[in-house]
């Protein structure tokens, strides 16, 4: 399990990665899941991160399905905060 918080989620602002800005991604990211990836699985995780209330507890397979989708869809800021946030809660970034 690991703990995961996308209503405080940060991201860096630069390539450089000294500065970085909090923001709410729950809803974006829910999106992203709800859009882009197949199967009721996809469609639970994606309501689980909407409703989310600060961090979270999520499996390793919800992990991996998140990391695959950012992975596809989003910006290399938010595929970087998502990694640090994975380290953070207690993942192991490089297995999931």
């Amino acid at each position: 399990m690991v703990k995961l918080d996308f209503q405080h989620f940060r991201v860096p602002s630069g390539i450089s990665g000294r500065d970085s800005r909090m923001g709410d991604a729950r809803e974006s990211f829910a999106d992203i899941l709800y859009m882009g990836a197949s199967g009721i699985r996809a469609h639970a995780l994606a309501m689980k991160i909407y409703k989310s209330e600060g961090a979270e507890e999520y499996t390793d397979e919800e992990v991996r399905l998140m990391k695959g989708l950012a992975e596809r869809f989003c910006t290399p800021a938010f595929i970087d905060g998502l990694r640090a946030q994975i380290k953070k809660g207690g993942g192991d970034e490089s297995n999931i």
